[in-house]
């Protein structure tokens, strides 16, 4: 039964609509997509809101949920948080700044029609008691104007006013029919293994340390206060958090989109990579731009001319590497395009011949006084630094990954990867040789411009030489590790980059403290947002070991929790097609839920001691069958495939 609505409590959502049965054959044709972003884009260039940055935005934004069928997102409290830079949290009751501001874009949108925009065939309005656009004919009668009853077969979105003269108890009764229709199609969708249609930031963690719970929640509300749609750049998010920021930046964007993943901001990262990806060009030696703005243009803080920039030279590679993970993570085929592809082969062709004058195969800075050969920008200036030919080894083998992806077994992109493979080896080979100081026990951090090598301790390039991965298992990965406890990174992106690493080398405590220490409301890095996506990031693919392989539609989990944390559960997860929950009870017991999106291959991976090798797998209790690998720095681990229908939950118990 169902009980009646108070008209003056009732409140319909914004883009809730009635709908009868039948066509009406004799009404107006719905304007097409291309139809109304032609107008939006006619509307923008008007002299209503050239010059109108933040109804420009506005309008922008929700035209753009609008016509991506996504609605929901057109709320308050959405718009005050990704349009105007509003915390999460706002509360839009005490801050009226979207109301105001609508009030004012909708006198702007009827100055037009009256106007310049009085032949338009078609109206853009914004009723009343809403934000959802509308986009009508204009022979169509108006909404303010339409009776109370829907036209046969039209979409009608309603104001306040013509909800309460129709009455709420038929309101009521026409939006619990909506509910069951909507809840039948969710059902059969995932059902039937279509992907989720979701929010950005509805991962969610528990676990048995509430400092470890409240740091992630902490964490993700701090990385999508960074959030912004709508800008003339597209989709993106800041270098620093809640406003304070109005730039990307290509060293943060690639250790960011980890995190972003995790939170569902793939169209963002795929924004922003492209951006940076388009940006590559001879006059700058084959560097893109260092930094981005909100409008799409270089920053002026690091970009003067295409003689006169600032730079960091391991960007390319990162942002090469950046582009591989959201590939396996998502599979977006976009990643192949030409756009991207051409960068790729740019990154690893031009760019290295361009800084490489000597041709020794190596990187190196001296033509260009603002341009940095490592990510560490204070003093010693490097000619090389080393992490700038660790990120040179890592973009060889990303690159050579691939032409593996884009080539049969035989093919010319089968040959171009192994060549690449072979030039990674070759330079790791040389920097575990050469750069290894056996006196202090750790790399050197640079070379100067005599050749003669840096023997100081640099702990920022120590991070990144690790985060590449160019040092070889055993010893000196150990050193480089014990070297980095003892004098850690003094800047927070570098310092946020190392939970990922310790739980990644199989140093689970250290990487549990130092993610509560980076969460900390008191870290010293809380300014930068690279800091919170990181801890983001670290839950899910460090101490949850969640590593999707999209093109194959696989996913790996690894549990990798200390001692001191018994349980943990991450849900709401986005990767591949899928929304997926991971469990993990120690270092033994996973449960995978795959609750929507099709079937996948759960690879279900425990960690071995040595002595493990009669180790086993128990899936729903029947033993499996499985595989052992060595992962980073001499780790084995235990492994055992699992299809994992939709809607299904399996567990893999490992048993010595």
């Amino acid at each position: 039964m169902l009980l009646p609505l108070s008209y003056a409590n009732f409140e319909p959502e914004e883009g809730w609509c009635l709908a009868a049965p039948e066509a009406d054959s004799n009404r107006d044709p719905c304007p097409s997509d291309e139809q109304c972003r032609a107008l939006v884009e006619r509307i923008l260039a008007s002299p209503e809101l050239r010059r109108a940055t933040r109804l420009r935005g506005f309008l922008t934004y929700v035209v753009d949920r609008k016509l991506a069928g996504r609605p929901e997102e057109i709320t308050e409290t959405l718009i005050g948080h990704r349009v105007f830079g509003r915390s999460p949290t706002y509360n839009a009751g005490e801050d009226s700044i979207v109301r105001t501001e609508a009030r004012t874009l909708r006198q702007r949108l009827e100055r037009y029609f009256s106007g310049a925009g009085a032949s338009e065939p078609v109206i853009l309005e914004i009723p009343r008691g809403g934000y959802v656009p509308v986009f009508r004919p204009r022979a169509a009668v108006a909404p303010s104007q339409a009776a109370p009853s829907a036209p046969t077969g039209t979409r009608v979105h309603l104001t306040r006013r013509q909800c309460i003269a129709i009455g709420a108890p038929a309101l009521a009764l026409a939006g619990a029919a909506a509910w069951r229709g909507i809840r039948s199609a969710n059902s059969a969708g995932t059902a039937a293994g279509v992907s989720p249609t979701r929010l950005p930031g509805e991962v969610q963690l528990e676990s048995s340390d509430p400092r470890l719970t409240a740091a992630f929640l902490r964490s993700k509300q701090r990385a999508l206060s960074c959030v912004y749609t709508g800008d003339p750049v597209g989709d993106w998010y800041a270098t620093s958090p809640a406003g304070r920021s109005t730039v990307f930046c290509m060293r943060d964007v690639a250790h960011q989109s980890i995190g972003a993943a995790v939170l569902g901001l793939n169209r963002h990262t795929a924004n922003m990579l492209r951006r940076f990806a388009q940006a590559i060009a001879s006059s700058r030696d084959f560097c893109s731009y260092w930094m981005i703005t909100k409008d799409g243009f270089p920053d002026p803080a690091t970009y003067n001319d295409d003689t006169d920039f600032g730079y960091s030279l391991p960007a390319n590679f990162d942002i090469l590497r950046a582009c591989y993970r959201e590939f396996l993570w998502t599979g977006d085929t976009s990643y192949l395009n030409e756009t991207f592809s051409g960068f790729y082969d740019r990154t690893v062709v031009n760019y290295v011949q361009a800084w490489d004058r000597d041709h020794d195969g190596i990187m190196k800075n001296s033509i260009r006084p603002r341009v940095t050969a490592s990510y560490h920008q204070e003093g010693p200036r490097f000619l090389t630094g080393a992490d700038l030919i660790a990120g040179q080894y890592a973009g060889y083998l990303t690159y050579a990954a691939f032409e593996e992806v884009k080539g049969k077994p035989g093919s010319l992109s089968r040959r171009v990867a192994q060549e690449y493979r072979n030039r990674a080896a070759g330079l790791r080979a040389r920097f575990n040789t050469e750069w290894w100081d056996p006196r202090q026990n750790r790399f050197c951090a640079g070379t100067f411009p005599d050749r003669s090598f840096s023997r100081d301790s640099v702990p920022d390039c120590n991070t990144y030489v690790l985060w590449f991965g160019i040092p070889e298992d055993g010893p000196k990965t150990d050193a480089t590790f014990n070297n980095l406890q003892a004098a850690p990174p003094q800047s927070p992106g570098a310092l946020s980059h190392l939970p990922e690493l310790l739980y990644r080398y199989g140093r689970r405590q250290q990487a549990h403290d130092l993610l509560l220490e980076i969460a900390d409301p008191e870290f010293f890095g809380q300014h930068v947002s690279e800091t919170a996506f990181a801890v983001v990031g670290a839950v899910a693919t460090g101490l949850m070991g969640i590593a999707p392989d999209a093109p194959n539609s696989k996913l790996e989990t690894l549990p990798c929790l200390p001692e001191s944390l018994p349980w943990a559960r991450l849900s709401r997860v986005p990767a591949l097609k899928n929304e997926i929950t991971v469990a993990h009870r120690g270092l033994v017991e996973t449960t995978f839920t795959n609750s929507a999106g099709p079937l996948i291959e759960w690879k279900a991976a425990f960690p071995v001691p040595q002595s493990g090798r009669d180790a086993r797998i128990l899936v729903d209790g029947v033993p499996a069958a499985v595989s052992f690998e060595q992962r980073a720095n001499r780790q084995t681990v235990i492994a055992a495939v699992v299809p994992v229908e939709p809607g299904k939950t399996r567990t893999a118990k490992y048993s010595a």
